[in-house]
């Protein structure tokens, strides 16, 4: 479609109720999981190089994840790898099946005779050799940003170009605000950023990459911009980044050879859009690589998957205060206040007030309070309740927001009487549990007083 040569200085209210529908639709594709679409990929990415005015790449590599991608990549980049042993045992037996399967039937019958189990080296050696030398050297002496770059930039221009010279600043400000900025937000910040760390995190000595632009699903909030504003602007000139973004995960692109990533298999979010999943990894991919997250945190595996071993001598020497409270989450506030030694700071007839100080962060603070009435399922009897409060705490009723509240001490209570405790975060400050109680209910604590009914 050409663009109009009517310049847009203002969205209509129609246009504008059609920004959500773009959004949601992008949306979608950057956080889609399933199998991905190879033929569909490789058509895109060979328009775009056509419309880019490059010469249309001839291999293609097929990859699981994030991570045996980079691994290939970095294989294809270089034929004196130096890899480490984690990376050779971990990394480099996972990938080897699926980048010398694929390059033995697209390239040459000397791959297949050459290619077998052995050790990392000659994996590396023979990916890198049997690849052509002509791809081989344009691989190694070429930055994957260099051709990215030139390929998504010569496809583009011309489009931000006409957008610019046709639709006011006003307008690319609104559809940036309403559409390219929150499937950014929700794609590229909180899922693509992630798998981007956590690459990095493992291979960062082996691949030496530390740039990470691609198009894919990941990369469509811009595309969403464009296509807001599809009718100022050559909008089919995208049509092949489209096709890859709606196709797989992202592609790196070299000069003859593009490596494709499989889109995953499983995306788990929390409520804010961050990558969180209490069970499994949030983001993870067909091969088991994956990114495990907590609201938005990457821990490590055993934080999600095993949080039963985790142990207060390994949270208290954890010098990342995020992570550490994330252990302290998972380990149980209440457990670790008392099995770290908590100290405590005073109790009265409205509870017990517990403090443990963590270096290089806020102390710990808590209050032990017994609920308000006995409860038949209760799990503290009257003389557990005793043994751990004293007889003088109060149990109390009434309402505590009208300051309407009648209570009667523990030890004048029924003996059959059952009851519950809880643990409740306070703020450091609290220097009694009737502070700390009286903040909870968010009033003063001289009007926390309720009158003793004997």
């Amino acid at each position: 479609m050409s663009p109009t040569k009517t310049k847009l200085l203002q969205l209509t209210a129609e246009r504008v109720a059609e920004l959500p529908a773009i959004r949601d639709k992008w949306l979608d594709i950057g956080l889609r999981t399933g199998e991905g679409d190879l033929p569909r990929a490789w058509r895109g990415i060979q328009e775009a190089y056509a419309t880019a005015g490059r010469e249309k790449p001839k291999y293609w590599l097929w990859m699981a994840s994030p991570l045996h991608l980079v691994v290939a990549c970095a294989i294809l980049r270089t034929r004196r790898a130096q890899v480490s042993a984690q990376v050779r045992d971990q990394v480099i037996a996972q990938v080897r099946d699926q980048v010398s399967a694929q390059v033995r039937d697209q390239v040459s019958a000397q791959v297949r005779a050459q290619v077998r189990d052995q050790v990392s080296a000659q994996v590396i050696a023979q990916v890198s050799a049997q690849v052509s030398d002509q791809v081989s050297a344009q691989v190694s002496d070429q930055v994957i940003a260099q051709v990215s770059a030139q390929v998504i930039a010569q496809v583009s221009d011309q489009v931000s170009d006409q957008v610019i010279a046709q639709v006011s600043a006003q307008v690319i400000a609104q559809v940036s605000d309403q559409v390219s900025d929150q499937v950014s937000a929700q794609v590229s910040a909180q899922v693509s950023a992630q798998v981007s760390d956590q690459v990095s995190a493992q291979v960062r000595d082996f691949s030496g990459w530390s740039w990470w632009w691609y198009p894919g699903q990941f990369d469509g909030f811009w595309l969403a911009f464009y296509e807001a504003l599809r009718e100022y602007c050559d909008f089919e000139r995208l049509h092949g980044l489209i096709e890859v973004a709606e196709s797989c995960a992202f592609a790196w692109l070299f000069p003859d050879i593009v490596v494709f990533c499989a889109p995953p298999i499983h995306l788990a979010r929390d409520e804010s859009g961050r990558l969180h999943d209490e069970q499994r990894a949030a983001l993870s991919f067909s091969d088991g690589w994956g990114v495990h997250a907590w609201h938005g945190v990457r821990v490590p595996s055993s934080i999600i998957e095993h949080p039963e071993t985790i142990t207060v001598a390994q949270i208290e020497s954890c010098t990342n205060q995020e992570l550490r409270r994330i252990m302290i989450e998972r380990y149980g506030q209440k457990r670790y206040l008392l099995d770290a030694g908590a100290v405590e700071v005073g109790r009265d007839d409205c509870g017990i007030l517990y403090r443990k100080d963590i270096e290089g962060d806020e102390p710990l603070v808590m209050v032990r309070v017994l609920n308000s009435t006995a409860e038949p399922d209760g799990s503290l009897t009257k003389a557990d309740a005793i043994n751990t409060f004293g007889p003088g705490i109060a149990v109390v009723g009434g309402n505590v927001f009208k300051h309407e509240m009648d209570s009667i001490p523990l030890g004048d209570c029924p003996d059959t009487a059952r009851f519950k405790d809880y643990f409740l975060r306070v703020p450091p400050g609290s220097r009694t549990a009737r502070d700390a109680v009286a903040w909870t209910f968010d009033i003063p604590p001289e009007q926390y007083s309720p009158l003793i009914q004997t």
